[in-house]
C-alpha cells in the first residue's frame, strides 16, 4: 500500500521540524561546552599546593589511603608541582616526606592541631621527627590549622607548641589561619618565623565575584604585611572551586577556576608571591559537611585527571557533545514513537510533538547532568535517581498523553484532572491509589515532586550555606505539570477545602521572593530557582481555581 500524500507530508514536516529541534538543541550544549580563549599562564608547573589525598569512598574519619594509593598520588602530584602542603604528619599521612622526597617535591608540612591534646602530642612529635629526618624535604611546619577559627585551643597553648617546634627543629615555623585572624591574635605572630594566611574569595562571608579576587587577595595580603612589618608571608590556602552553589555573585565553574588559577600565578610571578592553591585533588567526603562545592576545589579530579591546562582554551564542559548525543537520540525516539503509535492530526501537531519531543529530551539530559555532579555517596546517588528518574517517568507520562491529545482519538482522551491532594493523600494512607493509570501515576509523582521542592524551599530560606540550587532536576517537572494542567479537558471531583494546594503556592512564592533577595539579586542561580518555583506554583494555583469551580458546578 503506497502511503498517501498527506502522511509523506507530515514525515517531512516531521523530519524538518526535528532537524530544526536538534539544531537547537546542538546550540544548546555547544554554548556552555566550547572552549574559551583565557590568559596563558606564565610558568608550566604550579609551585605548590594542598595534599589531601583521599579518594571516593575514603575520609578522615572512615577509610583512609593505602600506601600504594598514596605512592601513585605522590606521582601525579610531581607531574604538575613542585611543592605540596599536608595538614597531618600521623598515620597514613607518615610517610609523605620520603616519597616527596623520591618524586622531588618539597614540603609544607603540617602538624594538625585540635581539642584532642594526646592527637596534638603526636602530631608535634611527628613533625619534629620529619622536619629532621628530611631536612632538605620538608621546607617549613605549620603549627595548627585555623585552630583559632575553630576555638579549639587557646592562643597561650598554641603559642606554647609553637615554641617547642621551633627549639627542636632548623626549618621556619608558621601558623595558618584565614587572614583575618591575624590580626585578632597579633600574639601568635611574634611567635612564628613566617605568617601563613588563608584567601578563599569564594568562601568567606562575604564573597568576592571572580574579577576582583585579584584586587582582593593583594588588598588581605597588604593588610598583614602592614601589621607585621619584617615577616615572610605566605598565602597557604587560594583558590576557586571547579562546580556548586552560587554565592551571590562568586560563581564556581571549570572555566572560572582555570581563569583564577592562572591569574594568581600570573600575579604571583609578577609581584614575588609565595603561594599554595588549595587544592590538588578533589575531596568527594567533603560533600557531606560542605556541598557539592566542598567536593570539588582540586585542580585534578578524583578519577586523577588534570580538570584543564595551563595554556590554551578551556571548556566548561568537555563532555558537550556526548550530552548533545544523548538528548538528541532520544528525542527521536520518542518523536518517532508519538508519531507512530498516534500520528498527529494536522501538520501543527506534528511539529508541536517533535518539539515537545527534542525539548523535554534536553531537559532530562541536563537534570541527569546535575545529578551526576550531586552524586557524592549512596544520598547523593539516592537522590539523583528518584530526582532525575522521577522526573523522566513523570516527563514521559505527560509526554504520551499530550501525544494522546495531538492525536485526537475519542479512545485517547487526552490527560484528565488529577485528584486533589487531599484525595491522594487519603488514597496513599489507605493503600488504594491507583498507580495502573497514567493520571494516578501522575497524582503520585507530582505531590512527590511537590514535597522535595517544599523541603529545597524551606533548606534554602533557614540553612542555605552549603545547599545546591536544583534548577535543573526540578525544571522539567514544573514545565510538563504546567503544560499537563493546562491541557486538562474535565474539572477535578470537588473534595474538601484545597488547604494542601494552597501550602504548596504560598510556601513557592514566599520562597521565589525571599530566596533570591536574601542570595542576591546577582545570583543567577538564585534567580533561576525562584522561576522554577514559580513555575511549580503554576498548577497549584490553576488546581485551587478548578477546583472551586468544580464545586461552584456540583452546588
Amino acid at each position: 500500500m503506497r502511503p498517501t500524500t498527506n502522511a509523506l507530508a507530515g514525515l517531512a514536516t516531521a523530519i524538518v521540524v526535528l532537524a530544526l529541534a536538534v539544531a537547537l538543541n546542538f546550540a544548546f550544549w555547544w554554548v556552555q561546552g566550547r572552549p574559551q580563549d583565557l590568559p596563558d599562564a606564565k610558568t608550566p608547573n604550579i609551585k605548590s599546593a594542598s595534599f589531601s589525598p583521599y579518594r571516593p569512598g575514603q575520609s578522615p574519619f572512615g577509610e583512609c589511603f593505602t600506601r600504594a594509593q598514596l605512592e601513585e598520588d605522590m606521582a601525579v602530584a610531581a607531574k604538575y608541582f613542585t611543592r605540596i602542603r599536608t595538614y597531618s604528619n600521623t598515620g597514613q599521612f607518615a610517610p609523605v616526606p620520603e616519597l616527596a622526597q623520591k618524586n622531588g617535591l618539597k614540603v609544607i608540612l603540617g602538624a594538625w592541631i585540635g581539642a584532642n591534646l594526646q592527637d596534638n602530642e603526636d602530631e608535634i612529635a611527628g613533625a619534629i621527627k620529619a622536619a629532621n629526618a628530611y631536612p632538605d624535604t620538608v621546607e617549613r611546619v605549620v603549627v595548627g590549622n585555623e585552630v583559632l577559627l575553630r576555638s579549639e585551643v587557646t592562643p597561650e597553648l598554641l603559642i606554647k607548641y609553637i615554641r617547642r617546634v621551633k627549639a627542636a627543629i632548623k626549618q621556619p615555623v608558621t601558623y595558618a589561619d584565614v587572614w583575618e585572624y591575624w590580626l585578632e591574635y597579633p600574639q601568635v605572630a611574634r611567635e612564628v618565623d613566617s605568617i601563613t594566611i588563608h584567601v578563599l574569595p569564594y568562601w568567606e562571608n562575604t564573597p568576592t565575584p571572580l574579577e576582583h579576587t585579584i584586587e582582593h587577595m593583594l588588598e588581605a595580603r597588604a593588610k598583614i604585611t602592614r601589621a607585621f612589618p619584617g615577616k615572610p608571608v605566605l598565602i597557604g590556602e587560594i583558590g576557586w572551586p571547579s562546580a556548586g552553589r552560587v554565592r551571590k555573585d562568586a560563581v564556581p565553574g571549570r572555566v572560572a577556576q582555570a581563569r583564577f588559577v592562572r591569574q594568581i600565578i600570573n600575579t604571583a610571578v609578577e609581584r614575588g608571591i609565595d603561594f599554595n592553591i588549595f587544592e590538588l585533588f578533589d575531596e568527594p567526603w567533603k560533600a557531606n559537611q560542605e556541598g557539592t562545592v566542598g567536593a570539588n576545589w582540586g585542580l585534578i579530579d578524583s578519577n586523577r585527571h588534570l580538570k584543564f591546562p595551563l595554556t590554551g582554551p578551556v571548556s566548561e564542559k568537555p563532555y558537550w557533545f556526548s550530552a548533545f548525543l544523548a538528548s538528541s537520540g532520544l528525542a527521536g525516539l520518542l518523536a518517532a514513537l508519538a508519531l507512530f503509535l498516534r500520528p498527529p492530526r494536522g501538520f501543527g501537531k506534528t511539529a508541536l510533538i517533535c518539539l515537545a519531543a527534542q525539548f523535554l529530551s534536553t531537559l532530562l539530559a541536563a537534570s541527569a547532568e546535575q545529578s551526576l555532579h550531586l552524586a557524592f555517596g549512596l544520598g547523593g546517588l539516592a537522590s539523583g535517581l528518584l530526582l532525575t528518574g522521577g522526573g523522566a517517568l513523570l516527563c514521559l507520562l505527560v509526554f504520551s498523553e499530550l501525544a494522546d491529545l495531538a492525536a485526537g482519538h475519542g479512545e485517547n482522551p487526552g490527560p484528565r484532572p488529577l485528584a486533589p491532594v487531599i484525595a491522594r493523600l487519603e488514597s496513599l494512607r489507605s493503600r488504594r491509589l491507583d498507580l495502573t493509570s497514567r493520571a494516578g501515576l501522575v497524582g503520585l509523582l507530582d505531590l512527590m515532586f511537590g514535597l522535595a521542592a517544599l523541603s529545597q524551599t524551606v533548606g534554602l530560606i533557614v540553612d542555605p550555606r552549603y545547599r545546591d540550587f536544583r534548577v535543573a532536576q526540578f525544571l522539567p517537572v514544573a514545565l510538563c505539570l504546567a503544560l499537563r494542567l493546562f491541557a486538562t479537558r474535565e474539572l477535578p471531583r470537588p473534595v474538601g477545602s484545597p488547604r494542601e494546594e494552597w501550602l504548596f503556592v504560598c510556601s513557592f512564592v514566599a520562597g521565589a521572593v525571599i530566596i533570591p533577595l536574601v542570595e542576591g539579586l546577582k545570583n543567577p542561580a538564585a534567580l533561576a530557582w525562584g522561576g522554577t518555583l514559580l513555575l511549580l506554583a503554576v498548577p497549584w494555583g490553576l488546581a485551587i481555581l478548578r477546583q472551586r469551580q468544580a464545586k461552584a458546578k456540583a452546588i
